[in-house]
């Protein structure tokens, strides 16, 4: 029997959406923008037509062994989603990074789905995410207010 996990982070952040998207969809930079949890990324390979939407597989974390994260959503300006290519423990990881404008600049969701056959380390495994994904979605809105401002 599979075990769902969901972990949601909400931020705010001056930036728009644009901006927000622009930095979180470039995958060979995330190094610069959240070092220092990721002290290494790049593009592995592009999509299909040669860009960096749908298809296209990033390498993020450490340069000896990255995390592989293909690209599964890419709708500029409003929702970034990545899927982690590993085989362990965790199965069917979905992030996705949401962006809604409002009057005071842009509200941030980013989402993690996993599953996994023991609760145990399911429950461990959100606990890690929510300080991971809580660091990122923190380093985004710093690195989009830098930008913007």
């Amino acid at each position: 029997m599979a075990h769902r996990f969901e972990c949601v982070i909400r931020r705010r952040s001056a930036a728009s959406p644009q901006t927000l998207f622009a930095i979180v969809s470039d995958g060979a930079r995330w190094s610069q923008w959240a070092a220092p949890l990721i002290p290494y990324s790049t593009w592995e390979c592009l999509d299909p037509d040669g860009d960096v939407g749908v298809g296209a597989i990033r390498a993020v974390g450490r340069r000896k062994r990255p995390t592989r994260e293909m690209i599964t959503i890419h709708e500029p300006d409003s929702r970034h989603g990545y899927t982690m290519l590993i085989d362990g423990p965790i199965q069917d990881y979905q992030g996705e990074v949401t962006f809604a404008e409002d009057a005071d600049g842009t509200r941030i969701t980013w989402r993690g789905r996993y599953e996994t056959r023991w609760r145990a380390v399911g429950m461990a495994y959100w606990l890690v995410l929510r300080a991971v994904l809580g660091t990122l979605a923190r380093k985004l809105v710093a690195a989009g207010e830098r930008t913007a401002g």
